[in-house]
């Protein structure tokens, strides 16, 4: 048993002796050693430490290493198990040790084997598409008009962006002809007569009309109108339409076309539309026209180049706007809702709102630190009443509404507090957290991320790393991106993005 040299004091019988070492805390790598240090007097008895008050009392632990860990390693990522869309990537992951190559996975601990599957994003197969709305309802006019219905280009998760990521070609027709149905219906079927030879026609035909019967709103009057047999509820005489056409001649209906409207878009790529109507000769509706010989009713127009606004500074330049606010910008081909900062400045700035508020945006250094920083008590849940202590000067809790985000760079930018609000201590960057709180894995400090309803999430590849005395980082993310939560510290220690991914988004 050694005993320490003796200093000056009240009594020369005064002694510490330290007691046997404890084996290294770890079976590999890096750990510590214990021993017990007692004050004992002139009889070898134990008594009070005050009484060794004024000795140098030798340390209690010391760092050991008791030979090299098993770590695990990993492949390289294979690809992606889809060709377009979200997917799943692998990689191989085994246990190895030092001078021993490949061991079993048992002697490696599970609690820090990486992820062998992750999520893997593609360009989306099916990205944009028309959207169109139900039509009006047609009036209770007899007369002919025409009704509208409203067409929108919307991405995979039914958001509206601009029409020119969209197909014109296959844009659904956002007007057409309405007229109200007739309250009563009178057919009227002639005698046969002989077809017209200049008409190509080559035998007899029975000729039938339908009028319709519109009543007059407020008024003791009718209208009639003849409509086409196919709109007609009586059924049809078995003798109409038994003329033969032979060299595709019909000389009684002809294709009537309208005027071209205007183009639907003011910029870009957009459609014309008309009219194409099957007019006999009377300038009644007819059935009788070549299918096959129907004109275009719709065409693709183009106009000068878009005004696409991607930052606030063109929002500030071509459009004259001074005013702070909330604005949609086209972030990588998706209308995304910004917030304009310094809008009266020379280079204003952008900020994402974050819709789910500050109570799910934080970033937190726990200020508590454990008297005995080897331990992690009530199985490393946060006690205010643990043997702790409140003097970390690095401590503080920090919320934030809107965060700064590089339009150029799709990066969030961690240390911008413009909108943010230190309730206590200093202020912590966003999606950073630490502590000081304990040596044993029993992280603290917390941060809290949550972009749901802002259109954005955040790449699959960002990362975060730990840094500090004994640090540890547990990181859980959202499988869509969008919410990330992570719990951090040691003595002292904290985790922080990547500086190689930083916080990158990407469109959701």
């Amino acid at each position: 048993m050694a005993i320490s040299p003796e200093e000056s004091g009240p009594s020369d019988t005064l002694q510490s002796q330290l007691g046997h070492t404890d084996k290294c805390s770890v079976s590999c790598g890096k750990g510590l050693k214990f021993r017990d240090v007692h004050c004992f007097n002139s009889f070898q008895s134990k008594i009070e430490e005050e009484n060794c008050k004024h000795l140098k009392k030798p340390r209690t632990h010391k760092i050991c290493r008791a030979g090299r860990c098993p770590v695990w390693k990993v492949s390289r990522w294979k690809e992606c198990s889809v060709s377009c869309g979200v997917g799943i990537q692998q990689r191989d992951i085994y246990c190895q040790l030092a001078g021993l190559g490949q061991v079993s996975e048992a002697m490696c601990s599970h609690e820090t084997r990486p992820a062998s599957e992750r999520h893997c994003w593609l360009p989306a197969c099916l990205a944009y598409q028309w959207l169109a709305d139900e039509w009006e309802d047609c009036s209770s006019s007899f007369r002919r008009k025409k009704i509208y219905r409203k067409i929108r280009c919307v991405n995979g998760n039914k958001l509206q962006v601009d029409e020119s990521f969209c197909d014109p070609a296959t844009k659904p027709p956002s007007s057409k002809t309405c007229r109200v149905a007739p309250s009563k219906y009178v057919v009227f079927t002639g005698e046969l007569s002989q077809c017209s030879a200049s008409c190509g026609f080559g035998y007899q035909q029975r000729i039938t009309y339908c009028v319709g019967i519109h009543s007059v709103q407020n008024q003791h009057t009718h209208g009639l109108q003849t409509v086409a047999y196919r709109e007609c509820p009586v059924e049809p005489s078995p003798y109409i339409y038994k003329c033969s056409m032979f060299k595709g001649c019909s000389k009684t209906a002809t294709w009537r076309v309208g005027k071209w409207t205007k183009c639907s878009v003011s910029c870009g790529v957009g459609i014309k539309e008309r009219t194409v109507e099957c007019m006999a000769e009377n300038g009644l509706s007819s059935d009788l026209c070549l299918p096959h010989l129907k004109p275009n009713a719709r065409r693709i127009c183009h106009e000068e180049e878009c005004e696409i606004l991607t930052t606030c500074k063109d929002m500030q330049i071509k459009k004259g706007i001074r005013k702070d606010g909330e604005y949609l910008l086209n972030i990588k081909g998706s209308m995304i809702k910004i917030y304009c900062s310094g809008m009266h400045l020379e280079n204003p700035k952008e900020y994402l709102t974050l819709v789910k508020g500050e109570a799910d945006n934080f970033s937190e250094v726990y200020g508590l630190r454990l008297q005995n920083p080897y331990e992690c008590p009530f199985n490393g849940s946060r006690r205010q009443d643990c043997a702790c202590r409140n003097d970390y000067l690095a401590a503080g809790f920090t919320v934030f509404s809107k965060i700064r985000f590089d339009v150029a760079s799709m990066q969030i930018k961690t240390t911008d507090f413009l909108f943010a609000q230190t309730i206590l201590g200093r202020a912590v960057p966003f999606a950073t957290a630490g502590d000081c709180y304990s040596a044993a894995r029993c992280p603290q400090g917390q941060f809290s991320i949550n972009l749901t309803g802002t259109g954005l999430r955040l790449s699959s590849t960002v990362r975060w790393i730990a840094q500090g005395n004994y640090a540890t980082a547990d990181i859980h993310k959202s499988h869509d991106g969008t919410k990330i939560y992570g719990r951090c510290g040691g003595f002292c220690g904290k985790c922080v993005p990547s500086t190689i991914t930083g916080l990158q988004l990407q469109i959701q």
